[in-house]
């Protein structure tokens, strides 16, 4: 009987796997759907990898379909801990309904999504190194319009590499994570625009954001916006905070240009 199970597992296996779709067909069903965005894939350069950390091979990123002139600004989305187990094929198409390519898409501005996909949990130093690739190899990106957003794990991750790295950002938006303390660097963020978003009903991430939000303002920052949305749970919170638009809008209006 155990033999028989094992086998019958094996087999049940195999055929999901076999079912699984072609990252290929998943991106061409994404891009039949967008009105506004084509996605594309961007996969790393071998002698890159290993200064990636922990990043998986393979980006999504995003461009505006209509021809635009002039340089574009760069939204980098953060997925949160799901991401880490998921597979590509599951990846791509949850951020088309429920992450970074959803919110470009439903944002319809000129603009440049850059989603990297990550095996653990965020790592500022490698994502400088993949931000200074990036932009040696995309050389539209207005270097002074530079967004991050995230959500739990991603909003977490946001968090650090603004904290570690603000010079690179214009503004952020960021949300349904916890352990914001006294102890993080708000002084150096006295200046920064951070939009806060978390599920009204997410436990203790609603105290984190607000917390979060009120130490930026006592410590000067008058560009901070806060939001919970009433009866969201985590889940919830994030498609909540990936398809707030009106986040993206007022991140858009920032530069950090010199």
């Amino acid at each position: 009987m155990k033999k028989l199970a094992i086998i019958f597992f094996t087999l049940f296996t195999l055929s999901s796997f076999q079912q699984t779709p072609d990252i290929e067909k998943v991106l061409i069903d994404i891009n039949q759907t967008f009105k506004n965005m084509e996605v594309k894939l961007l996969h790393w350069p071998e002698a890159l990898q290993p200064k990636l950390g922990s990043l998986k091979k393979t980006a999504f990123m995003a461009f505006p379909k209509k021809e635009t002139k002039g340089k574009l600004p760069l939204l980098i989305s953060l997925h949160g801990g799901g991401g880490k187990t998921w597979s590509l094929e599951e990846q791509l198409k949850r951020s088309s309904e429920v992450k970074g390519l959803s919110l470009a898409e439903l944002a319809g501005k000129d603009l440049i999504l850059l989603e990297p996909n990550s095996f653990e949990k965020w790592d500022p130093k490698t994502l400088n190194i993949m931000l200074d690739y990036i932009l040696k190899k995309y050389t539209q990106i207005d270097q002074s319009r530079i967004y991050v957003i995230g959500h739990s794990m991603g909003g977490k991750g946001t968090w650090e590499w603004i904290q570690q790295s603000p010079e690179r950002f214009a503004a952020a938006g960021l949300g349904g994570f916890s352990g914001v303390s006294e102890n993080d660097d708000f002084t150096k963020l006295a200046n920064f625009p951070v939009y806060g978003m978390v599920g009204g009903e997410d436990g203790k991430n609603v105290a984190s954001a607000k917390k979060m939000t009120d130490l930026l303002k006592a410590a000067g920052n008058k560009n901070v916006k806060y939001i919970a949305f009433p009866g969201a749970n985590h889940a919830q919170g994030n498609k909540m905070l990936f398809s707030h638009v009106a986040c993206v809008d007022w991140m858009l209006t920032f530069s950090n240009k010199k």
